[in-house]
């Protein structure tokens, strides 16, 4: 039988390994979905059984392990970050991290957006998240639809990271109706997190 580890992953990760297995499963055959995390098992069970999927469950030593069976006829068309309850991280560190260019670095631009989207493709996989992330000047561009990490920022806000924009910042881009993760804030406000943050990082 097939056996799809989702073991660690964050939603919506399980989700789309999920989809894809039954997308590839004929009709009456079975696959196992493995995953440890309980909001991800809720998603898992809300997900298979919106696609009309039978699946039974065995958790044992913190593992669920969910056994499913593709039923006959077409499956529906869902977003699987449309089952993605907030995940909480293994832990958050005492730091926030500050973003104030779209790229990051001196030099040449292409290569400054790369380094942007390596970092905070790195920061989602650190064991600590942070506790907030601000974005300032062009950084806020980051936030918009159509961004190249903007998946990556929705995954992070769903893990339990806060990300604030400055509001000034926004309103200068004309980005009003373009940011689509995040919530906005002054700069009295971005001030005072700085100054209660235990750290602060700025690539």
């Amino acid at each position: 039988m097939r056996i799809v580890d989702t073991k660690g992953q964050p939603c919506p990760a399980p989700i789309i390994a999920a989809k894809r297995a039954l997308k590839e499963t004929a009709e009456g055959d079975s696959f196992l979905i493995l995953t440890d995390n309980n909001a991800s098992f809720n998603n898992l069970t809300r997900f298979l059984s919106d696609n009309r999927a039978h699946f039974t469950v065995r958790a044992s030593g913190g593992i669920w392990e969910l056994t499913v069976t593709k039923k006959a006829g077409n499956m529906p068309e869902l977003k699987p970050e449309d089952y993605c309850s907030p995940v909480a991280h293994f832990e958050k560190g005492d730091f926030i991290i500050v973003i104030s260019s779209d790229k990051t670095g001196e030099g040449d631009a292409e290569l400054g957006h790369l380094l942007t989207l390596n970092f905070i493709k790195a920061v989602k996989d650190l064991d600590k998240l942070p506790q907030k992330m601000i974005f300032y000047n062009s950084g806020v561009k980051l936030a918009v639809d159509g961004s190249p990490v903007i998946d990556l920022l929705r995954d992070l806000e769903k893990m339990g990271v806060e990300l604030m924009l400055c509001t000034t910042c926004v309103a200068h881009y004309k980005l009003e109706n373009s940011v689509v993760t995040g919530t906005l804030g002054n700069m009295f406000t971005i001030a005072s997190i700085m100054a209660s943050a235990g750290k602060i990082i700025k690539p």
